[in-house]
């Protein structure tokens, strides 16, 4: 029996199952497979690579729940050294996937490395931690596994939120990895794009007093993954010549994708 695919929301998936393996045997050894998938939301530099090493998934297996046990999904494909900056517009990366037993998984654990750093007007930068700030990304998460599925779980590196500037000349800067959970199906889609791809805008979906941000990709195509609400979008262009512009009441959908018309910048006066 093949595995079936529980979150076919988004395509990129079933072609990530087809690409990295077969699903022969796993129904008949009593597991479900993990995928786990990296997206961003990036900031306002040029690139920014984070050393990514793995995740441990912290489950309570069937037959065994007094006894909590963790697996480690290594990154495997090429360098640990990932460019997130790059994963806008609909770009993923397949972090690693696993069969795993049947039970509940009750936490992701994110490891990351120390060679971080970023590129701005071709100036190296590094990152480094903020004073206690781990190098390990714990995030909740309440998910069963059962036989003969495969479970896909986003995991979005919200770079805007992750560094902080704490000197502009010299320029320094302070990591504190941000990193929220996403599964396919439990969230709705807003895409546009941009007329001007010379600009580096910021986007902000805002509900609720809380906030999310991306970045356009270079061809000026934005995408956010958001529970369903209600929200405010505020468009910044990050430049002085340009006027920022807020669009409100935007619908999300949980399942749906919401394409907006493409935004022009107005020039300040």
């Amino acid at each position: 029996m093949c595995i079936v695919n529980k979150s076919a929301y988004f395509f990129f998936f079933s072609a990530l199952t087809l690409l990295f393996g077969s699903c022969d045997g796993i129904a008949d050894r009593q597991e479900g497979l993990l995928n786990l998938v990296l997206v961003d939301a990036p900031p306002a530099y040029d690139s920014v690579f984070v050393e990514i090493l793995g995740v441990d998934v912290s489950m309570n297996v069937q037959g065994r729940e007094s006894t909590q046990e963790v697996f480690f999904i290594p990154y495997e494909l090429g360098n640990k050294q990932v460019k997130v900056s790059d994963l806008v517009g609909g770009e993923v990366l397949l972090l690693g996937r696993s069969p795993l037993p049947v039970g509940q998984i009750t936490q992701l654990a994110v490891r990351l490395g120390t060679r971080n750093f970023l590129w701005e007007r071709e100036n190296r930068y590094a990152l480094n931690y903020a004073d206690g700030v781990s190098e390990e990304v714990v995030l909740p998460l309440s998910l069963n596994i059962e036989t003969g599925f495969s479970y896909d779980v986003i995991l979005d590196f919200d770079l805007e939120k992750s560094i902080q500037t704490i000197s502009t000349n010299p320029l320094r800067l302070n990591f504190t990895p941000s990193i929220d959970l996403v599964i396919p199906g439990n969230v709705g889609e807003i895409r546009g794009t941009f007329s001007q791809n010379q600009l580096r805008p910021a986007i902000f979906a805002i509900a609720n007093g809380d906030s999310t941000s991306t970045h356009a990709n270079s061809s000026g195509t934005y995408l956010f993954r958001l529970p369903e609400g209600t929200y405010t979008l505020y468009f910044d262009p990050k430049n002085q010549n340009f006027l920022p512009d807020t669009l409100q009441n935007v619908e999300v959908e949980a399942g749906e994708t919401l394409a907006l018309d493409r935004l022009t910048f107005r020039p300040r006066p």
